[in-house]
């Protein structure tokens, strides 16, 4: 959407040896991954929706997902623009009919919601410098 933006993709959620629960956002020549600790209720929630599985009963994120069909809107994109502290920061797009909406999110609860639409993901350029070769990350794929 904007030049200052790279288009990443899923490449996987990862426990590290302290085990916290990481996802994994590369690039789309897979040079450099940005690891993101998330929480493993958000993990569990991005895993599902990367392998199309439905829980009996709505977790929060299928909940999200139900209202905004409900109200007719959709995932337009996500974009994770900032780090701070250590916290990285994330704005999701909702589209509803010819209007687009910004919203604030925690960067694991939009990249849910994205991957349960389809929606591209993309990092503000100024993220590369956090990013890693996935052969120096030292963690277990699930």
């Amino acid at each position: 959407m904007f030049d200052n933006n790279i288009e990443v993709f899923v490449k996987g959620i990862a426990v590290d040896e302290d085990n916290n629960h990481i996802v994994m956002l590369s690039d789309k020549e897979e040079t450099k991954v940005l690891p993101i600790v998330i929480g493993p209720v958000e993990a569990m929630a991005i895993l599902m929706n990367l392998q199309g599985v439905t829980p009996s009963r709505p977790l929060t994120h299928n909940l999200l997902r139900n209202l905004l069909d409900l109200l007719g809107a959709e995932v337009e994109q996500v974009i994770i623009n900032n780090i701070k502290d250590n916290v990285y920061y994330a704005n999701l797009y909702l589209r509803h009919k010819s209007y687009t909406y910004e919203v604030d999110s925690r960067p694991s609860d939009a990249i849910a919601l994205a991957v349960a639409y389809n929606a591209p993901i993309y990092m503000d350029i100024k993220l590369t410098e956090f990013t890693v070769n996935s052969s120096d990350l030292n963690v277990g794929h699930n």
